[in-house]
């Protein structure tokens, strides 16, 4: 029975904090209680530095000496620099590789997982082929009854958001399309990786490097899935992501950019344009906007006009389904907590979300 389970590859990125510690110590200590066999999953850590210094004789002190007992083979990576979510996590992988992993379990340090989740997100992951990746079922770590995902949207104008964010599960039951898995807590086929190009560009340093994975493998005709009985919990809190508004710009445009066909990018102009220009406005109030213009100058920089050139056409190479197929996974609307605002919820959501169905049936190619 033992030998039917995957060898799957946790994946853990690691940053140093005053708040890190309790994170890694946390995150560490639930794994050590997986009930999953020790010869068929092993940890790859890898640490990036920060200005707080590094994780690395903390995990070296507390934790190596328990390979083999608490915790099963351990590949631990210092890295010389900070590359972020993105390149920590690619180089992870290329460890990974190395061991012979039959999947790669994603998961940030801030996240705590649940006996069964290993196994149970393995057991959904092997029913389902078709499902290139798997997101567990994510809770908040302080409100451990509230959701934190159930599924990621993503808006057919780039915003991403997280399905029933602080609501109970019972609650949250929709009808939306989930587009995307959150790279918090996700299993992810290897032969998949291999054959939509890789697991993730380190360019993107940080946020949306998980909806570009999703899309190639959506592009390839993979599917995206959901193991509700595999529960992690999640110290999520979206002040954080703020301090990255740079990168969450950025990335989306990148994104956008790299995979729709130039038709598409034609017909949401317009809206995006008037999107933008609200999103300005709300920058301007709320303290994000030079970091909003930041990101579009950064468009214009040669080394990311170059990764949008590479990364279409990596797209255009993997691509066997329409843009047609694409947009019915988006939504036309955004329905997460921490945007909401009356101009969103009357105007922007009913508006969008018309254009949003009007896209589905004119775009055939």
């Amino acid at each position: 029975m033992t030998n039917e389970l995957p060898k799957i590859a946790v994946q853990l990125v690691t940053y140093w904090s005053k708040a890190g510690q309790k994170d890694i110590e946390r995150c560490l200590s639930s794994l050590e209680r997986l009930q999953y066999p020790k010869d068929r999953w092993s940890l790859v850590i890898v640490d990036n530095p920060s200005p707080h210094g590094s994780a690395a004789d903390y995990i070296q002190k507390n934790w190596l000496h328990k390979v083999g007992k608490g915790l099963p083979e351990l590949f631990f990576v210092k890295n010389s620099e900070n590359t972020g979510f993105a390149g920590g996590h690619q180089r992870a992988y290329e460890e990974a590789k190395k061991w012979g992993a039959d999947s790669i379990y994603l998961l940030n340090q801030d996240a705590v997982m649940d006996r069964g989740a290993l196994r149970n997100v393995a057991q959904y992951s092997s029913k389902n082929p078709d499902m290139a990746i798997v997101q567990s079922r994510t809770m908040l770590f302080d409100r451990p009854e509230l959701l934190n995902s159930q599924g990621n949207c993503l808006h057919f104008l780039g915003q991403g958001y997280a399905d029933g964010n602080r609501t109970k599960p019972v609650d949250a039951i929709s009808n939306r399309p989930h587009f995307y898995a959150s790279g918090a807590a996700a299993l992810v086929n290897m032969a998949a990786i291999e054959k939509i190009g890789g697991l993730f560009d380190p360019r993107y340093f940080m946020y949306h490097e998980d909806v570009d994975l999703s899309w190639r493998a959506r592009l390839a005709g993979y599917d995206i899935g959901y193991a509700e009985n595999s529960v992690v919990y999640h110290r999520y809190e979206f002040s954080r992501s703020i301090d990255k508004f740079f990168f969450m710009e950025r990335n989306r445009y990148i994104t956008h950019l790299a995979h729709l066909k130039v038709g598409t990018l034609l017909l949401i102009l317009k809206p995006m344009m008037w999107a933008e220009f609200a999103s300005l406005l709300f920058a301007a109030r709320s303290g994000w906007f030079k970091k909003k213009i930041a990101a579009y100058r950064s468009l214009f920089k040669p080394e990311i006009r170059q990764m949008i050139r590479e990364r279409r056409a990596l797209s255009k190479s993997i691509r066997s389904v329409k843009d047609r197929d694409i947009l019915k996974h988006m939504v036309g609307s955004i329905h997460a907590q921490e945007v909401s605002h009356p101009i969103i919820k009357y105007i922007a959501n009913p508006v969008l979300g018309i254009y949003h169905k009007v896209l589905k049936v004119i775009v055939f190619w």
